[in-house]
């Protein structure tokens, strides 16, 4: 292992012997100097303040949503089922439970749920409910053989078409 010795000089400034009359001068002089700005630098420091404070408020804003779902009281809505969607064991069961009814409006999006006569403790944000939109026609539709679809009107279908026939001749086995 090699060492190598360097030697260099630093230049600083000249220093003056400082006695007791001098420091006491030097240390009022730096006081005055630190306290004459101290007023601007606060000024400064809340200008920066507000505008940063401002500019934030501002990005924040701009990215919530606007609140899309207003319930009122007497809304039946289903609530989401939180817990459902962080297990795969429940993958195909539906994510959302019952209909509730709304009991409460409590501002900021929050509501209180009943069920029938029971009122639920737990206050429900807006974004995990949806409307519950009744049917008229609960059963599916699902065509029947030899019928027209379902997703077709009548009425929409030329009356004077004729029938196609398709005739099916069995394999010829014999050749």
């Amino acid at each position: 292992m090699a060492t190598l010795s360097i030697s260099f000089t630093v230049e600083t400034y000249p220093v003056q012997p400082i006695n007791e009359n001098n420091f006491q001068e030097m240390l009022q002089r730096r006081a005055y100097t630190l306290l004459s700005t101290l007023e601007e630098k606060r000024q400064i420091a809340a200008t920066y303040i507000e505008h940063s404070q401002a500019q934030q408020k501002e990005w924040h804003n701009d990215k919530l949503s606007p609140v899309t779902n207003e319930f009122k009281i007497g809304n039946k809505v289903f609530l989401h089922r939180t817990k459902a969607e962080k297990q795969w064991s429940g993958k195909f069961e539906n994510k959302w439970d019952r209909p509730f009814f709304i009991h409460e409006v409590l501002g900021n999006g929050s509501y209180k749920l009943r069920l029938d006569d029971k009122i639920l403790a737990k206050v429900v944000h807006g974004d995990c409910l949806k409307h519950y939109n009744f049917r008229n026609n609960p059963e599916p539709l699902i065509p029947q053989i030899g019928t027209h679809s379902p997703l077709i009107n009548p009425k929409d279908i030329p009356q004077n078409l004729e029938p196609i026939v398709v005739i099916e001749q069995p394999p010829n086995l014999n050749t």
